[in-house]
């Protein structure tokens, strides 16, 4: 049981990392969006706005010692992945992709049956 999801990113020089949540898999597109909102000034800079968008993933719980995780590989996975290039400043999800720019306006609610 849970509401496991991964949002993935995409280095520019080839590499890839999973942000994995076991309980917020449903609510990945909101946490992206919040997180690309307030590392706008970020957007170049990947290690530091990977670091945004995983904080915003596990705001309030940084202490837990489960329910969230970092790997180079896939994991447990309920929904579509939600990926950050960073080369190309896009988030891509089921063959759609937005600039990032583009995701953060898209309202409360960015991808509709996630």
């Amino acid at each position: 049981m849970g509401d496991r999801g991964n949002i993935v990113i995409k280095a520019s020089m080839g590499g890839k990392l999973y942000f994995y949540t076991h309980w917020g898999g449903s609510k990945l597109p909101q946490v992206l969006q919040e997180a690309l909102k307030r590392g706008r000034d970020r957007w170049g800079d990947e290690p530091y706005l990977a670091r945004i968008i995983f904080c915003e993933m596990v705001r309030g719980s940084e202490m837990e010692t489960t329910g969230f995780g970092i790997s180079t590989y896939e994991t447990d996975n309920e929904h579509p992945l939600l990926i950050v290039d960073m080369a190309n400043g896009t988030v891509n999800c089921r063959g759609d992709s937005w600039s990032f720019h583009d995701f953060t306006e898209m309202g409360d609610n960015p991808i509709p049956d996630f």
